[in-house]
């Protein structure tokens, strides 16, 4: 055989592969889209409606900003699978920001009183490294950019 049409027949098989990965994350998003907001009505509407002390309207804003990133998670990993499937390149940038989103998401959740000071650290520590390097990248995108402008 070929050794072509065997890199051809894999190439097809990977593109319809991460186009079903793509639809399944996609109606994940959009399930999970829909009962937050489902659930951030019926709570504003019934549940909450009485409870307007300073300790339960936190609870509540904790929930609903975790759903919140864990939603934009999923429309990042989206993203991320469609750019793949477009230009057979995974960008660094989006995983860098997927992986801030992911990391704030867990910031939002933690109980910063029954933290060992090392884990805040590290946590602070893998947010600055995160940041810069997303940061990083993306001024040299525009670096890249500018210089094919004058070109």
């Amino acid at each position: 055989m070929n050794k072509n049409f065997l890199i051809g027949i894999v190439e097809c098989i990977e593109k319809v592969i991460i186009s079903i990965l793509l639809f399944s994350l996609l109606f994940v998003v959009l399930y999970s889209s829909i009962v937050f907001l489902g659930l951030l009505f019926k709570g504003i509407t019934s549940q909450y409606q009485n409870s307007f002390t300073e300790n339960n309207i936190l609870t509540h804003l904790h929930k609903i900003f975790g759903g919140f990133m864990m939603v934009l998670i999923g429309v990042e990993l989206v993203h991320t699978v469609k750019m793949y499937l477009k230009e057979d390149v995974v960008h660094v940038e989006i995983v860098l920001l997927v992986a801030l989103i992911g990391i704030s998401r867990h910031v939002i959740d933690l109980d910063f009183k029954a933290l060992n000071p090392l884990t805040i650290i590290g946590i602070s520590s893998l947010i600055i490294v995160l940041s810069l390097g997303y940061y990083l990248i993306k001024k040299g995108m525009g670096i890249k950019r500018q210089s094919s402008l004058r070109a």
